[in-house]
């Protein structure tokens, strides 16, 4: 059985000001020492390899993280945050445009031929978390540490716990109704057999969601 331990990044810049952050956000202050809490908890896992989202916040978690341990860390676009209309990359969360157009993009979430911008979309994310889920189940290591954001580590748990191809209106739910603390450990499993211990056609497992008590919070 292989295990993923999923790790949202640290607090960033952009979390702090309440804003929306693009590719070079990087952590606070505030979320280096959550890193170096994570990093402490990690030490103790029997951790192979490391992977981050290319984001700058996400890397510079890892980097954090892998430290102790001296593992390299993998950097895969794969992992990167859901991708909302670039104009609004920056935008502070109360930009009434920006408002209206996630609002719009949620409304029509799933709806086929909606696009709006360069936005990610119901499919886009579909294929990407497939991707992402085949890479994972194909690495050799069993133990393997991935440095994620918050919106797309909730669209990897909808495809685990409503299996390969869930609908747009099941990931919605995941997108809006589970919260993921900065640093939150998030723990899929892979190969898992059924109880009697025969292979099963999807064999992934959310075993841990959002476990932060590294943070004492």
């Amino acid at each position: 059985m292989k295990r993923i331990y999923l790790v949202r990044h640290g607090e960033s810049e952009a979390n702090m000001a309440r804003s929306h952050g693009d590719h070079t956000t990087p952590l606070t202050e505030t979320g280096k020492e959550q890193a170096a809490f994570m990093a402490q908890r990690v030490s103790h896992l029997p951790i192979q390899k490391v992977i981050a989202s290319s984001m700058v916040r996400a890397h510079q978690t890892a980097e954090i993280i892998a430290a102790p341990s001296n593992l390299p860390v993998i950097t895969s676009d794969l992992f990167v945050e859901s991708r909302g209309p670039s104009e609004f990359a920056t935008a502070p969360y109360d930009d009434p445009k920006a408002i209206e157009a996630f609002t719009l993009i949620g409304e029509n979430y799933g709806k086929p031929g909606f696009q709006l911008s360069d936005a990610e979309t119901f499919d886009d994310h579909t294929k990407r978390a497939q991707a992402a889920l085949e890479f994972l189940a194909g690495l050799e290591e069993e133990h393997i540490l991935v440095v994620t954001h918050g919106m797309f580590l909730r669209i990897l748990a909808a495809h685990i716990v409503f299996g390969p191809t869930p609908s747009s209106h099941e990931c919605q739910k995941f997108m809006r109704r589970l919260q993921v603390q900065n640093t939150g450990l998030t723990v899929f499993d892979y190969g898992i057999p059924d109880y009697i211990g025969r292979p099963i056609e999807f064999p992934w497992r959310l075993w841990i969601w959002n476990d932060h008590a590294h943070l004492a919070e």
